[in-house]
């Protein structure tokens, strides 16, 4: 039997993964290097971190082909998702941390696009920053938070 901060995990996986499929077109898109597309996930990853005051730990970076409007993929048009986990700075500080992270977003200038409470200490936020990033934080499994970042589609030099 799976524990529920697993399946909450890999519910969230998946859902990151069928986002990668329909992100882009592959118009109009910067080229960067797999690398510096994977360090700027990090650096978002990082200030999240920052912000709730532990490390990440558990990174896991994804590169995975951009999927067109008409269901085409490309060799040179690609993402990157990066999985991470953290705790937060105290016990039972979930929806403070939260409040932090948020707050935080909101003094960048990024959109946020989910903001809930769905338990006692318990929730999710998730935004887009202004070049095209999505960021997400939320309940794992009982003592930390799981980060998502997917980045815009990018064409390898």
């Amino acid at each position: 039997m799976m524990r529920r901060g697993t399946l909450r995990l890999a519910a969230l996986w998946l859902t990151a993964s069928a986002l990668t499929l329909s992100a882009c077109s592959g118009d109009n898109v910067q080229t960067k290097s797999e690398a510096d597309v994977n360090a700027l996930v990090q650096q978002h990853a990082e200030q999240i971190a920052t912000t709730v005051g532990m490390p990440l730990f558990n990174a896991k970076l994804n590169a995975s082909p951009c999927t067109g409007q008409l269901g085409e993929d490309s060799d040179t048009i690609f993402t990157v998702q990066g999985a991470y986990n953290v705790v937060p700075a105290q016990k039972d500080q979930h929806l403070a941390s939260l409040d932090k992270v948020k707050a935080d977003w909101k003094a960048k200038g990024y959109t946020i696009t989910d903001d809930r409470t769905v338990g006692p200490d318990d929730g999710v936020v998730a935004a887009k920053t202004p070049d095209g990033f999505n960021l997400d934080i939320e309940r794992a499994n009982p003592s930390g938070f799981v980060i998502l970042i997917h980045s815009p589609c990018y064409e390898r030099p």
